[in-house]
């Protein structure tokens, strides 16, 4: 693939760059368990993902940033924030329960609706995870949110008074921008909550792909079936958000995404003549903006 489309490999890195539609092809959940881990490392290697975000606080942290600096031409990293699994980094009591551990999911939602997280908690979670991932020597091209929980509210809020002290300059927004494309009740709420993340991210000077599409999308409602059309946007770079993982005899994760199937077609002949078809130039986050 990259005989075909050449990768924006950095910051500051010049390269040429080809006639094509921007798009971001980008794994989340590096560092979450070792088998995700090895799958995305497979998709950069295969030249098909083009950027991965860093999870600072699960079983596999070590063990993705060891892995770092053998990819690190290959792909733009982010830091994903993590608020709902695991435990934190900090003593924020907001962001805990009794066990010490974040609040799962829709509890999480509950008290940030409710105001019932602290801004700052909220700032120094996200200030060590970033810091920490930072610390180990990874450029950091941008951040975006496990769950997409880094659009809520207040929790947005601290994004964007946290990312500027660390030089950072992209943020996801998960907009979609076709609402004949939001069948979910959960993706609706998620595109709320990023046309009202927009203008705090804004204000604060950080940049965003113009949409984002899921790879699931692609594979279970047939978008790609539909056209090409699906993965590009004349107004900037698109994200192709996907999750993928290496085949194992046993679920590492229970997960809401078919992580090898995935995995299996990124790196398919189809996905390939997919993208020639859109006629997509292959960037990395460090280009969105």
């Amino acid at each position: 693939m990259h005989e075909e489309i050449e990768l924006n490999r950095g910051p500051g890195t010049s390269v040429r760059r080809r006639n094509g539609f921007p798009i971001v092809i980008h794994a989340d959940d590096f560092g979450e368990t070792v088998t995700i881990t090895n799958g995305i490392r497979r998709g950069i290697e295969a030249g098909v993902l083009t950027s991965t975000s860093i999870m600072a606080n699960m079983p596999a942290t070590t063990y993705a940033l060891a892995g770092f600096p053998a990819l690190a031409g290959q792909a733009s990293f982010g830091v994903h924030l993590n608020l709902c699994e695991g435990r934190p980094l900090t003593c924020g009591r907001s962001l805990m329960d009794e066990a010490g551990g974040f609040h799962p999911k829709r509890f999480l939602i509950r008290r940030a609706l409710s105001g019932k997280l602290s801004l700052a908690d909220l700032e120094r979670e996200i200030s060590a995870q970033i810091a920490l991932v930072r610390d180990a020597g990874v450029p950091i091209s941008h951040v975006d949110g496990h769950k997409h929980l880094h659009q809520l509210p207040i929790v947005s809020t601290a994004v964007a008074n946290v990312l500027p002290r660390f030089g950072i300059g992209r943020v996801r927004l998960t907009r979609v921008r076709r609402l004949v494309r939001l069948g979910k009740g959960g993706t609706l709420l998620r595109e709320l909550a990023a046309w009202r993340a927009a203008p705090v991210f804004r204000r604060a000077g950080l940049q965003s792909p113009v949409r984002m599409v899921d790879l699931a999308d692609i594979l279970n409602r047939g978008f790609g079936r539909r056209g090409p059309g699906s993965l590009v946007d004349a107004r900037g770079v698109v994200e192709l958000c996907c999750h993928p993982e290496l085949p194992s005899a046993s679920a590492s994760k229970p997960s809401s995404h078919e992580r090898s199937r995935e995995l299996e077609y990124l790196l398919s002949s189809g996905f390939r003549e997919l993208l020639i078809e859109a006629r997509v130039r292959l960037v990395s986050y460090w280009e969105v903006g």
